[in-house]
């Protein structure tokens, strides 16, 4: 038996290792799943294994094929830029909730898969491969799988202290959704919702995305803004609506009218980095996801890295032959290739905020033209460039190739 805790990454993980076989038990701490939440990226190659793992179909609507980004001037709304997709395919927007409910359904239709729900972990044994319960209850399984997120409680029990010690970025984001009657009367709005691209805004210190989830149903808003909290404070808390138009004034006429539609109390999620784990794996339990490779949001790879992470275990899990002998090299395994391949991403994704957030004038036109100009010799710019070469990875490969050079030199 295998044991997950929680979220898209160990569901996604779950449905991995039960098509390919295994028993597993997921723990998962809310009583009920919901459509809660907000908007999320799937790269391509994401959205290509959902489909193959059967928690999507290539006609499912929850997700938006987009047809690019538009990146437009803060402060008027002018087009500067439009990335088209490139050859590996579409970036796809799915809200974070409807992705989380498509999970659970297939992990449900597989026998080899148990959901417990209403399952909240209060402790782990990583020795004995024993995990406590909030109930008192205790389950036993072969190998732990720690999927419990950015605010991971369980990556003390694998990491040492030191990495367990959220750091703040300054930065928080707004986040809100809204239906798409909502913006019928306004044709620039309607345009936001209604047509398969994102757009963004991107100015000093701050920048904004919106794209329309759900069949176009709901446009999805993203504002990250500078933060004066600290790492002691709420990861978070609920803003008025007059100061995100605070924060944004001066923006784009048409931004402002999007943030007036917004909801009186606004969810304001403040934005920690860790530093890269120095150990994923501990006796019998290992992290995955948020849990061990935090991503800030700027690249859009917090679900991707997810679900290669699930491929790369369910891959060297389904190759040994000896428990005993042999899950250990496979854990070694997971953590070698994916260490070796995220690190350079959450790099880089502190790396993109700064473009995005120039605040001096002149460095901004110098970037826009930059951009203006890569775009006519029909190339990508900047950000949206390092998006699109982190799409295409091999992560069952990389892993299986990992355990066979482990294999061949124990």
């Amino acid at each position: 038996m295998i044991e997950l805790l929680q979220g898209i990454g160990g569901l996604s993980a779950a449905v991995a290792l039960g098509n390919r076989g295994h028993s597993v038990l997921v723990l998962e701490s809310t009583s009920k799943l919901s459509p809660i939440g907000a908007g999320v990226a799937l790269p391509p190659t994401t959205r290509q294994w959902y489909e193959a793992e059967g928690v999507l179909t290539p006609r499912d609507t929850i997700c938006v094929p987009l047809e690019g980004i538009e990146i437009t001037k803060w402060d008027t709304g002018e087009l500067i830029t439009r990335t088209a997709a490139n050859s590996a395919g579409k970036q796809n927007a799915v809200h974070h909730g409807d992705i989380q409910l498509a999970l659970l359904a297939r992990a449900q239709q597989l026998a080899n898969v148990e959901v417990r729900l209403g399952a909240r972990v209060a402790d782990l044994d990583v020795k004995a491969g024993v995990v406590v319960l909030a109930n008192g209850d205790s389950v036993t399984g072969d190998l732990i799988i720690a999927a419990d997120g950015v605010k991971s409680t369980l990556k003390s029990e694998v990491c040492p202290p030191e990495a367990v010690v959220p750091l703040s970025t300054g930065e928080a984001a707004y986040r809100f959704t809204l239906p798409r009657d909502l913006l019928e009367s306004d044709e620039r709005l309607l345009e936001l919702v209604r047509r398969p691209w994102a757009t963004r805004w991107d100015g000093p210190s701050r920048h904004v995305v919106a794209y329309p989830v759900r069949n176009h149903q709901l446009l999805n808003v993203v504002l990250i803004h500078p933060d004066g909290g600290d790492a002691e404070e709420s990861w978070t808390s609920v803003a008025d609506k007059s100061d995100v138009l605070t924060h944004y004034h001066g923006w784009d006429p048409a931004l402002l009218r999007l943030i007036d539609l917004a909801p009186p109390k606004v969810p304001n999620f403040r934005m920690f980095l860790y530093p890269p784990s120095p150990v994923w794996v501990k006796g019998s339990a290992i992290l995955l996801g948020d849990a061990c490779h935090a991503m800030l949001p700027y690249l859009g790879q917090g679900v991707a890295q997810a679900v290669e992470d699930a491929t790369a275990i369910a891959a060297v899990l389904s190759l040994i032959t000896d428990r005993r002998q042999q899950l250990p090299l496979a854990l070694r395994a997971y953590e070698l290739s994916r260490k070796e391949r995220v690190e350079p991403i959450q790099a880089a994704t502190y790396r993109a905020r700064e473009q995005l957030h120039l605040r001096d004038g002149a460095a901004q036109a110098v970037r826009d033209a930059q951009r203006r100009d890569t775009a006519r010799s029909g190339k990508n710019s900047d950000v949206v460039q390092m998006q699109h070469s982190y799409w295409v990875w091999d992560a069952a490969g990389a892993a299986e190739k990992a355990l066979a050079e482990m294999m061949s030199a124990d």
